[in-house]
């Protein structure tokens, strides 16, 4: 291997590193903000579906709680077969080119999920989304890990978790704008609302006995508002028989189920809000809107250089001394390089794909796999992907629902700021525990609200905390220790299983939740939520290594002895 000349004080070791290194922070931040563009794409094609899931499903007719968990687990599907090779691929070809390639997945993935006319189209091209997802999901964490100075590097990893938490703002924001541009009449909103609200009461309400529902299945203001005709008029009489149901409000007698039939009422109101902009429209450009940062994405990349660390692997030593020069100059170059190539040489050198599943790397890549499919199972991502079903089911009208999800955004990115700041202070594993333990707390809360009826805003406020919650603790860490604990000699191939099994245990969650919902209830399923925030809480008592302050080398060395 060519060395590159070096000055001659570079024997210090790197975990000794002079504190007086002068970082050139103006390019390192630019390099990651470039490459955490990854993340923000990953953030908008995961939660664009969220503001447009009432719309596509009217359109495409999904009925079926297995083929709505379809349409939103269906990236997933492509998550996991980018990340499935992606490690390997990056090994070979370098992360800045294939983060190129995830670009331009990003770019055909919106255009035809917002153009797509059947069904079965849009799940291709949520697909094809999803596989640019599992490539930047895995690529931008380890790039910014590898060209991030140790002292620095849980800030700079966590650019990444905030470009997603920011595209799922984005999203948000994107998804609200476009459906207020044609808004859903008021009437259309208040009487669908009404409709989930009345489905959800019917099993607790109806007697059967003498075929009448209590006065309680209506709210005072949903009973003003049909006795006062600004819901549920002219509907033909075989749905709603406005004369008897009006008659039996204002006398407070029990309501004849003969009044009101509930399905034919929801199937109603879903038919009038599918002939609405938004249920024709609306919802294609949501999707759409994404090409726009997805092309930014892929020219940035162009003036984004390789990673020292894979061009070390390379044998291409004055290229990374290079890189690293212009990081922190010659002495830091210098040292950075001895490092990288001392963890490469001997049996590292010659160490295969297969030495990731034989010990001691098995026992570093089941952290990463448990901590990869933790972040995901502790169920942050229900109340993401789920948000406008429990904001329904909470009595939300369509854009009550659309600027819930909002605020949710706005939370998650402010509390991510958070994380970014206690991350090198605080360390990674005292926010694993804390961002657990909130999480258990936020799940039984939001569980009780649904099993004693007191959702509305109660459920907001305790989704508001699960978000700030994960946004300060295992949002960003999870990312930058998957990033970090790998040897270099197998990262590319270690943090792709990882990220596969974080996408695998994504798509459970995202396929399963509708079923749960259906089987345990709402209460039920937050409630198993909790349950494995708390097996999370042993797990990470027991097994995750506090990493802060230390370089790649340096947690190498520890974890492999």
């Amino acid at each position: 291997m060519k060395k590159h000349d070096r000055p001659a004080n570079s024997s210090a070791r790197a975990c000794n590193k002079p504190a007086s290194t002068s970082f050139n922070m103006g390019f390192i931040l630019f390099i990651s903000l470039s490459s955490a563009l990854g993340g923000l794409l990953f953030g908008y094609d995961l939660l664009v579906i969220s503001g447009a899931k009432q719309f596509y499903e009217l359109h495409f007719n999904l009925d079926s709680p297995v083929l709505q968990g379809w349409a939103v687990s269906s990236c997933i599907v492509g998550c996991i077969i980018g990340a499935l090779g992606v490690g390997k691929a990056a090994d070979r070809y370098g992360r800045v080119k294939l983060l190129m390639v995830s670009a331009l997945l990003f770019f055909i993935s919106a255009i035809g999920s917002g153009y797509a006319p059947s069904f079965h189209q849009f799940i291709a091209y949520r697909l094809l989304g999803g596989i640019g997802m599992g490539m930047a999901s895995t690529l931008s964490p380890m790039y910014i890990a590898e060209i991030s100075p140790a002292r620095y590097r849980g800030r700079f990893v966590s650019l990444n978790q905030l470009t997603i938490v920011i595209g799922i703002l984005l999203a948000q924001l994107i998804n609200y704008q476009i459906s207020e541009y044609h808004p859903v009449p008021q009437r259309i909103q208040e009487e669908c609302a009404l409709a989930a609200d009345l489905q959800i009461k019917t099993a607790a309400q109806s007697n059967t006995e003498d075929n009448h529902y209590s006065q309680d299945l209506f709210t005072e203001s949903q009973r003003q508002a049909i006795l006062n005709e600004e819901i549920l008029t002219d509907l033909p009489v075989e749905i709603v028989n406005t004369a008897e149901l009006r008659s039996a409000l204002r006398s407070s007698d029990p309501i004849p189920v003969s009044s009101i039939d509930l399905v034919a009422l929801r199937k109603y109101t879903n038919q009038e809000l599918k002939q609405t902009w938004n249920g024709t429209t609306g919802w294609r450009l949501m999707f759409a809107a994404e090409a726009i940062p997805a092309g930014l994405f892929f020219l940035l990349m162009f003036f984004v250089p390789p990673s020292p660390r894979w061009l070390t692997k390379q044998s291409r030593d004055d290229e990374a001394y290079g890189v690293l020069e212009r990081i922190g100059g010659s002495a830091y170059a210098t040292q950075t390089l001895k490092e990288i190539e001392a963890t490469l040489d001997k049996e590292h050198k010659q160490l295969k794909a297969s030495a990731v599943f034989q010990r001691p790397m098995s026992k570093i890549l089941l952290v990463g796999i448990f901590i990869a499919v933790f972040q995901q199972w502790c169920g942050i991502n229900v109340i993401f992907n789920y948000a406008p079903d429990i904001f329904r089911d909470a009595g939300f009208t369509v854009s009550g629902i659309m600027f819930s999800l909002v605020i949710i955004g706005l939370t998650n990115m402010a509390f991510t700021f958070v994380g970014m700041a206690t991350i090198d202070r605080l360390g990674r594993k005292p926010l694993m525990l804390i961002g657990s333990a909130g999480l258990l707390i936020s799940h039984l809360a939001i569980g009780w609200c649904y099993y004693s009826g007191n959702t509305g805003w109660y459920v907001v406020a305790f989704a508001l905390l699960a978000v700030a919650v994960f946004a300060a603790t295992l949002g960003p860490v999870a990312w930058v220790l998957i990033s970090e604990i790998f040897p270099n000699a197998i990262r590319g191939v270690a943090m792709s299983i990882a990220v596969l099994s974080l996408w695998v245990a994504n798509f459970i969650l995202s396929f399963t939740f509708p079923i749960l919902r259906d089987s345990l209830g709402p209460a039920g399923t937050f409630w198993t939520y909790a349950g494995i925030c708390l097996v999370g809480i042993l797990y990470i008592r027991s097994h995750i290594p506090e990493t802060k302050g230390k370089s790649l080398e340096q947690i190498e060395t520890e974890l492999v002895s």
